[in-house]
């Protein structure tokens, strides 16, 4: 029995709550590292995540740029083609009303090598009197 006693004052003695003490808090002071540890993982796993996101990011924003670039110098090409297609626009309507003017004068000329008067040119042609006179002077009949 006396074993017994002095185990029990033993383990109930300052010394030995003390070192209880100690292996526990070196216990909690072990868990609590493998848990930083692991968040510290767990950190250096989002960071990598984030960065790529980040380079995602700015190769998207620099594809966009590009677009906007092409989209930009295709705008260029379209306002040149409008204009060049709106030269030629003028130049067609130029030659049409050039080969119509010179229908309607040969037509007068025809009329007035006929015989036909300069009032008779005016009423068909819808020229000037001063223009079919000029024609009927120049072309009409030498009766």
């Amino acid at each position: 029995m006396d074993l017994q006693v002095l185990i029990l004052d033993y383990i109930f003695t300052e010394r030995a709550g003390v070192i209880a003490f100690l292996a526990t808090t070196i216990y909690f002071i072990f868990q609590q590292n493998k848990t930083l540890s692991t968040m510290e993982k767990e950190l250096v796993s989002l960071r990598d995540k984030v960065n790529r996101l980040v380079n995602r990011s700015d190769d998207t924003t620099s594809d966009i740029s590009s677009l906007s670039s092409r989209i930009s110098n295709l705008s260029g090409a379209v306002s040149d083609a409008t204009t060049v297609a709106e030269g030629t626009k003028k130049e067609l309507s130029m030659l049409a009303e050039g080969i119509n003017s010179e229908t309607v004068f040969n037509e007068a000329i025809d009329l007035a090598r006929k015989g036909s008067s300069a009032d008779d040119i005016v009423a068909q042609t819808k020229l000037s009197k001063d223009q079919a006179e000029t024609i009927v002077r120049f072309h009409g009949s030498k009766v």
